[in-house]
């Protein structure tokens, strides 16, 4: 039986001991914590049917579980075999000859490393391991190579060769890292990229003070492309604006990201009964858009640590009532990518996002 799977059913064993709050999503919170452990592979650490920026996020998700649970003891073995294997991760062409992927968790887009970086931080607070807080340190030198003054005043890249795209999802990434390991590091050179990198971002438009969404990027004449608006875009965004107020004391900072907040749940990406939801259902069930959701409620949860408002924990527990009520699949043991239901989509980035959903109403309920 593969190791993971032994320890995920002992997971399940030590929490249902104990040790944590009973809610009505625990029992199925730790059943998808546990199909989500089935997901690894012993070889390279990440996960399968999840692509490498997911495995991140999925990474993030369990070392969530790990803070709310309060089962440190059994999560950090799965944190640091993913450092060790995933590192210098390598695919095999269609001729089956492998080629690296990455080193140090760096490739050929800087989003993809801003969600690793930000995950190691997480293992970091997590651990006090700082071999983590290290190589965060080590994927954030590498995102500074995409900064350039030559192409729309500033920002950097989302792709490295050739470099393509000043997008919001990049770039916020890079400020959330940054403030974050100046939280931890006190480094006064991460505070001066956050100033630097919001400064530029709310001049280029690509927040839409109009309606309080975020667009995606920036086209060739540096105007904002409109009318593509992503959960995760919104809640990285917001978690930069929260961190902004929380360093310079600035309301206005707090403002906009609870504009954002706003308008998002009550408003532009939201069904009807409330329930979290891309613009286009397309991309809810794409590779890349299964995970977009989670990531808007993990900061949303952020943003209501900080608030308190109870706008947002009652969306956090509508939707992760959704998920428990219409999303769940008990054959699999795992949630899928339509929040409001019917269930579809067996697969660990989808079950990982709607997890962080459920985690974060654990966590407040």
């Amino acid at each position: 039986m593969n190791k993971y799977v032994i320890l995920a059913a002992l997971l399940v064993l030590l929490s249902a001991c104990g040790g944590h709050k009973h809610t009505p999503f625990d029992t199925k919170m730790h059943a998808s914590l546990e199909r989500s452990l089935t997901w690894r592979t012993d070889s390279t650490g990440i996960w399968e049917t999840a692509g490498w920026w997911n495995s991140a996020n999925l990474l993030t998700a369990v070392i969530r579980y790990g803070e709310i649970t309060k089962n440190k003891k059994e999560i950090v073995p799965v944190i640091e075999d993913v450092f060790q294997k995933a590192k210098h991760y390598a695919v095999a062409d269609s001729t089956g000859k492998f080629h690296h992927y990455c080193d140090n968790f760096i490739n050929d887009f800087y989003d993809d490393e801003g969600w690793w970086a930000l995950a190691w931080i997480n293992a970091f607070k997590l651990t006090n391991d700082k071999k983590y807080l290290e190589m965060a340190e080590v994927i954030f030198e590498d995102m500074t190579g995409g900064w350039s003054d030559d192409v729309c005043g500033g920002g950097i890249y989302w792709r490295k060769n050739p470099h393509h795209y000043k997008n919001s999802i990049a770039n916020n990434l890079f400020a959330l890292t940054a403030i974050r390991l100046y939280n931890e590091t006190g480094k006064n050179k991460y505070a001066d990229w956050f100033k630097k990198e919001v400064d530029w971002y709310l001049q280029t438009g690509m927040y839409n003070t109009e309606i309080h969404q975020i667009e995606d990027g920036l086209k060739e004449d540096c105007t904002p492309n409109r009318n593509a608006h992503y959960t995760y875009n919104q809640g990285v965004a917001m978690a930069v604006l929260t961190e902004m107020y929380m360093y310079s004391h600035e309301k206005k900072y707090l403002k906009m990201a609870e504009d954002i907040a706003k308008a998002t749940i009550t408003k532009e990406l939201v069904t009807e009964e409330g329930i979290l939801c891309e613009m286009n259902p397309n991309v809810a069930t794409s590779n890349d858009g299964v995970q977009f959701k989670g990531i808007f409620i993990r900061h949303l949860g952020f943003l209501y640590k900080v608030t308190n408002n109870p706008l947002y924990r009652d969306f956090i527990i509508k939707n992760a009532e959704s998920i428990i009520r219409n999303n769940y699949d008990p054959e699999s043991m795992s949630f899928g990518c339509y929040w409001y239901g019917p269930f579809r989509a067996v697969n660990a980035a989808a079950n990982s996002s709607a997890l962080e959903c459920v985690l974060e109403a654990q966590a407040i309920y």
